[in-house]
């Protein structure tokens, strides 16, 4: 059972006012749902105002082995070779960022906008293949949770998801240059609570196994591994190299993220005891090396002095604890989590913090 935040939002004239009412509803993946059952259920809906359209759009929330796209009323089956087969029209997405591993498409099926993606032909060793197919097992392990981008379907070596055409995280100023009334701290706090949340979700195991990022050199790279939604919030979509960790009588058992050659780990970005170096004897590691990060990527993500000013001073503790040296003095993303969100309730007393 998985617990999915649910947030409404309700704007104010032309100029947005912001007020989010978030309630929590338990959501139970049965696997056992046939596509009858499913067809004639009345699914839950989750909404959000898109800056992109710029309106309330919605998606049915759906069971393990079943997606929902806004616009849809009805949960359908995750698409199989043949449908996949049928998709037609692909178009290259704009982006700065191109992946390594993938080749990426935005296509339609059905008349819905999705994304394609492809694993590279000749150009990665084994362990490309392997982290690319480890990828579409997590976001199907992981389906339908509202911190993890959606699987539509996979075949062999194609996935299929859903869309977010902001794209990735790094994207975020272009955006918010062009959404102005975003641009505040609220919006800027609520994507560091997004990354720490998701991060909690990877830290709180699945299957035996808790998660954390290989393919994490700087905070550009960290950021191009999470998608902006249409309303300004972060899902996690590049999950090929997430590492995991076996959880043996509660404590996770360190291990070193596999050898690539393009993969290098510079400070002060990563923490100590990840530090690459081929000149150095390395030592294995485990979840924590996330939590380091989380200082950096904050500060990327509120990015404008006045807005930091306002933040900052709030969790200068709590961020020295998480580059602590010793991987066992820094915080769990769980505290950091709970540390963040009071935060954010401080700041939303004092309309003063722009």
């Amino acid at each position: 059972m998985i617990m999915a935040i649910r947030t409404s939002c309700a704007y104010v004239g032309f100029f947005v006012f912001l007020l989010c009412i978030t309630s929590t509803k338990f959501y139970s993946y049965k696997y056992n749902v046939t596509w009858n059952q499913m067809a004639n259920r009345k699914p839950d809906f989750r909404c959000i105002w898109s800056v992109v359209d710029n309106k309330t759009k919605c998606k049915p929330v759906c069971d393990h082995g079943y997606f929902g796209l806004y616009g849809m009323k009805t949960c359908h089956q995750w698409l199989n070779c043949t449908d996949i087969k049928s998709i037609k029209g692909f178009e290259k997405i704009q982006t700065d960022t191109i992946g390594y591993v993938k080749k990426v498409w935005i296509s339609k099926w059905d008349g819905y906008e999705v994304v394609v993606k492809k694993i590279r032909q000749n150009l990665n060793g084994p362990t490309s293949h392997d982290e690319f197919h480890s990828g579409v097992q997590f976001l199907q392990d992981f389906s339908n949770h509202p911190d993890v981008l959606q699987i539509v379907g996979h075949c062999n070596e194609t996935l299929v998801t859903e869309l977010h055409a902001m794209a990735d995280a790094t994207n975020l100023e272009k955006h918010l240059r062009q959404n102005k009334e975003f641009d505040n701290v609220f919006v800027r706090f609520q994507l560091c609570i997004d990354f720490v949340r998701i991060m909690t979700t990877l830290h709180s195991g699945h299957g035996g196994k808790v998660f954390a990022h290989c393919d994490a050199g700087n905070v550009n790279i960290m950021l191009q591994q999470y998608l902006l939604t249409d309303d300004f919030r972060l899902v996690i979509s590049d999950v090929d190299s997430l590492l995991g960790f076996d959880i043996r009588d509660g404590v996770s058992q360190k291990r070193m993220c596999p050898f690539k050659s393009d993969r290098n780990y510079f400070q002060p970005f990563n923490a100590p005891e990840q530090y690459f170096n081929h000149k150095l004897k390395t030592f294995p590691y485990d979840e924590k090396i996330d939590i380091w990060k989380i200082p950096n990527i904050c500060d990327r993500l509120l990015y404008r002095n006045s807005i930091k000013r306002g933040v900052l001073p709030h969790l200068t503790a709590l961020h020295k604890r998480c580059e602590s040296s010793d991987p066992k003095g820094r915080p769990t993303a769980l505290e950091v989590l709970k540390i963040y969100e009071y935060t954010y309730k401080i700041l939303k007393k004092d309309s003063q913090i722009y």
